[in-house]
């Protein structure tokens, strides 16, 4: 494969001008001009730039959410894309294709990177595809942001013989990774403002010397924002009322049995996109932070995964089948049949050989909601040791937290906006059950999810549904907005007019890449190699 190894190493002359999906404003109509994509000059790279090929780009649900807001995104910090419109595409491998004058000591023609998209420079967010033009293109430009940015450089390296499908789908593994690996605060913060309810002030100071200690009575409650919350013996009226004056990444610490049980209403979008957390399982404030200790699922446990039958959904429920820390039984909902059914072909085998049971349940398969409900608790009767919610409703965390045995984990991926109440019962909050949440990824999340598909740990190519061109990109986002494929869809933007198409028709439409495919028509690095032979 002479010529797929000169693409490999970037021989081949840069042309004058590429093809880029830009965004000029909201809706689909938007996107590029005339449904086609744009035509750009491929211009040198400033002294302190670098140009990248892209590869293969992922296409994601949060590249929806950018074309329904448009400028109004808040991402885009209010950006004119009809006069300077961004390009989408953040789940990006790609290869340096140019490099200035100022990047030529660190970067070389022809290395390989994927891009940490969330980007950080002098304390802004420029988060790649949405104010840098992402790889929803066949070039792109990348500066000082990405390359000498608050965490350093955005970028990780990648080894010559790895995927270029499989690295660039390292980065929505990367979001499902944090989520079993958040650092929350278990201990009150120190030098934090705290809240103790108690009427004895001076035996409050005293027990947490390390906080500026406000003591209080449900009547007399200064005004918050508190770091740090203690409730004994709890009420849903007073957990209600506190909940409210949680500072960013607080913490309530609900010590004991309630004094009174009932429906409690939290803000399940604070929880997820501003980290508050409520603590129970202890009678003192260091029990209740051990209980809740726990980030990752717990080993050869029980669980659930609510509405999983979507593209991240089924990466939680293969990271629960195939990493060693995975679970023992797991059980799978969605309300569509199908995709659970690929679920069962496409991780099936893995699930028998590795010693999971895999269960898979379809509102369709019972009579009620009752009687499916039933079905989840007989499957585990002491309750899931972690529960995820994969769908961005807020009852079905209420949900969630009924089927969670004691000091399990709700993790509430979906990210359900601020101001969406749920109701949770405050036994549940008070036996241990944890809700987090969380969004994006950190760069050490890439990292670990690209350390591990290189060693062959982590098959991320798993999780490929459908395959095209970059000219068949805005029906891949149709498709992405519609749900019209089980998984991923990747879209090799060096071929401009492969069609879009899934797995399961590739041996029909592309005959060469039949023998290529992995068991259950899989997507693997041989396919991928054989196409682009074919269409370069």
């Amino acid at each position: 494969m002479a010529k797929l190894d000169d693409y490999r190493k970037a021989r081949h002359p840069l042309p004058k001008t590429y093809k880029a999906w830009q965004i000029f404003g909201a809706g689909f109509d938007n996107i590029g001009k005339g449904g086609k994509p744009t035509t750009l000059e491929l211009r040198p790279p400033k002294d302190n730039e670098i140009v990248l090929r892209v590869d293969a780009l992922g296409l994601c649900l949060s590249d929806i959410k950018i074309i329904r807001q448009g400028s109004a995104h808040p991402r885009l910090r209010g950006r004119d894309l009809a006069t300077e419109p961004t390009v989408l595409g953040h789940e990006c491998s790609a290869t340096v294709a140019a490099v200035g004058k100022q990047r030529q000591d660190t970067f070389k023609k022809g290395e390989r990177y994927i891009v940490q998209a969330d980007i950080y420079y002098n304390g802004l967010g420029y988060a790649f595809g949405y104010l840098i033009p992402g790889g929803l293109a066949q070039y792109c430009y990348l500066d000082e942001r990405a390359l000498a940015g608050d965490e350093g450089c955005y970028l990780l390296p990648v080894q010559h013989d790895t995927g270029y499908s499989e690295s660039a789908l390292s980065e929505p593994w990367a979001c499902v990774e944090m989520s079993y690996n958040l650092e929350d605060r278990v201990v009150p913060k120190e030098g934090g403002r705290m809240l103790v309810m108690s009427n004895d002030a001076g035996a409050a100071k005293r027990a947490y010397p390390g906080a500026s200690v406000v003591a209080a009575s449900l009547e007399r409650v200064p005004d918050g924002p508190f770091d740090d919350i203690v409730v004994p013996n709890p009420t849903p009226g007073i957990v209600g009322a506190l909940a409210g004056k949680l500072a960013k990444g607080g913490v309530m610490f609900l010590l004991g049995k309630p004094a009174e049980d009932g429906m409690v209403t939290l803000d399940v979008g604070r929880i997820h996109y501003e980290s508050l957390r409520f603590y129970g399982g202890g009678s003192d404030v260091g029990a209740a932070g051990k209980a809740n200790a726990r980030a990752d699922l717990l080993a050869q446990g029980n669980s659930l995964f609510i509405g999983a039958g979507g593209p991240m959904g089924q990466m939680h429920v293969q990271r629960a089948i195939e990493l060693p820390c995975g679970s023992r039984r797991v059980v799978v909902t969605d309300l569509d049949r199908e995709r659970l059914d690929h679920i069962e072909m496409r991780f099936g085998s893995m699930a028998k050989a590795k010693g999971v049971e895999l269960f898979t349940l379809s509102p369709a398969q019972f009579g009620s909601q009752d009687e499916m409900n039933s079905k989840i608790r007989e499957l585990s009767p002491n309750g899931y040791n972690d529960v995820c919610v994969l769908a961005p409703v807020a009852p079905l965390v209420t949900q969630a937290c009924g089927f969670a045995s004691d000091n399990a984990i709700v993790n509430v991926f979906a990210g359900i906006p601020i101001g969406n109440p749920a109701q949770i019962m405050l036994s549940d909050l008070c036996r241990g059950v944890k809700i987090i949440g969380s969004s994006g990824s950190r760069i050490r999340d890439l990292r670990r999810i690209l350390e591990m598909v290189e060693k062959g740990e982590l098959n991320t190519d798993m999780s490929v549904a459908a395959i095209g061109g970059l000219n068949s990109a805005r029906e891949g986002l149709e498709g992405v907005r519609d749900a019209r494929f089980p998984g991923k869809t990747v879209i090799y933007t060096q071929i401009l007019d492969m069609p879009l198409m899934a797995l399961e028709d590739v041996p029909a439409r592309i005959p060469e890449l039949k023998d290529k495919l992995g068991p259950q028509g899989c997507w693997t690095k041989e396919a991928e190699a054989a196409l682009l032979e074919k269409y370069l």
